[in-house]
């Protein structure tokens, strides 16, 4: 990861969305996904994976018992990954939930890009979650 925090998690606006430079390109291993956690709050986190050389974002907390181990997923073959507490499943691409008996609620899905051999991902918006209530 980059040595040096300020230029790891440099910012950038296009199109009005917010970006981040979260790692080199040459850090994010295929098969493999990876959290970054941002200061703000304890739930803007992300997990970044690299499925068959194509990256995909998502938020890294499970909305089913808030676990933050989205980036520990199995991946599967389908693009469907499965959270590693208890399963439960969702797209890749989407972040849709793919049982829907197990629950509705998905993962908030994010862009993520690569330029000149850094990985850039959409910041998430500060936003508390329903579930935590505010003190």
């Amino acid at each position: 990861m980059f040595e040096d925090e300020e230029i790891k998690y440099a910012e950038r606006e296009i199109d009005g969305k917010i970006y981040v430079k979260v790692a080199r390109s040459d850090e994010i291993y295929d098969g493999k996904g990876y959290k970054f956690a941002f200061e703000e709050d304890d739930d803007m986190q992300i997990a970044v994976f690299r499925v068959k050389g194509k990256l995909y974002c998502l938020h890294n907390i499970c909305p089913h018992r808030h676990g933050e181990r989205i980036y520990e997923a199995i991946i599967y073959d389908n693009l469907t990954i499965a959270c590693p507490l208890h399963f439960w499943t969702y797209s890749l691409e989407t972040g849709e939930n793919i049982n829907q008996k197990q629950g509705i609620k998905g993962l908030r899905k994010f862009d993520v890009f690569e330029e000149n051999g850094e990985v850039w991902a959409e910041k998430p918006q500060y936003a508390p979650p329903k579930w935590r209530a505010e003190k």
